[in-house]
């Protein structure tokens, strides 16, 4: 009767595995990878916090398209060249998804309100749902190269725009107001009217066409980018009549590259 009851006592033994060795090594990988776990959530929250310390002047271009930087890389704020406000902050899972410093931003001033999202990467920037109004200023913000300078009040509404590197690409669309614009060269200022600016994206290329906004169907000028960054810009023979202070004769055309 001996070897039964040992047989029934191993039996029984080998039926709780909390006992086993097996189970105490599986106990012990869980705790390991419960530390791990622990370990790298606090080198996470570390690196956040590193990151949110850098101040925005840093990293900020410092071009003459602003007038201040304050705050840091988390939330910070830049004076716009025209009197207006840029605020943003930053979106850190956005950023890390994306593989680019992703934020939040907002644009405020006296005939100024914008905001929108921006992935911000090492040769490209890519802004998605901007939306609001703002005055001329933001187009010598944007583009200080310009031979001209604008005072009218605009409307925009862009879906997406991706500027730098490959694949660029604008989709939307920008209202303004009858206002006047000038060379930067000096001369007298020419009345504009109120005129509609549509971008498309169609194949590898987006088309932009400027026409008035009351016959949108006469052009006044036509831009093509390609996703290398190349632009080709046509100003027709209305245009040059409309637009003198753009610089180009009836019918010409100029290739740059963003």
């Amino acid at each position: 009767m001996t070897p039964l009851i040992r047989r029934g006592r191993l039996a029984e033994a080998s039926e709780r595995p909390d006992d086993s060795p097996h189970a105490s090594d599986i106990a012990r990988d869980g705790a390991r990878r419960r530390l791990t776990r622990f370990a790298l959530l606090g080198i996470g929250a570390y690196a956040v916090a590193m990151v949110a310390t850098i101040p925005a002047g840093a990293v900020v271009d410092r071009g003459t398209w602003r007038t201040g930087i304050g705050g840091t890389i988390w939330n910070g704020e830049a004076g716009l060249a025209g009197g207006s406000k840029l605020e943003w902050s930053w979106a850190p899972l956005r950023s890390l998804v994306n593989l680019a410093f992703a934020i939040d931003w907002t644009a405020n001033g006296d005939a100024t309100t914008l905001g929108g999202r921006a992935l911000i990467g090492p040769t490209s920037t890519t802004v998605d749902a901007m939306s609001g109004s703002a005055d001329g200023t933001l187009i010598q913000a944007l583009q200080p190269d310009l031979p001209f300078v604008c005072d009218m009040a605009m409307q925009l509404d862009f879906p997406r725009a991706k500027l730098g590197g490959g694949g660029q690409m604008v989709e939307g669309r920008l209202l303004t107001e009858p206002g006047t614009c000038r060379p930067k060269a000096g001369g007298a200022a020419t009345p504009v009217p109120a005129l509609i600016l549509t971008a498309e994206h169609i194949g590898a290329t987006s088309r932009l066409t400027l026409a008035p906004a009351t016959q949108r169907r006469r052009t006044l000028m036509t831009m093509a980018l390609a996703q290398d960054g190349t632009v080709d810009i046509t100003l027709t023979p209305e245009g040059a009549a409309a637009l003198p202070f753009v610089g180009l004769p009836p019918g010409g055309s100029i290739r740059g590259k963003i």
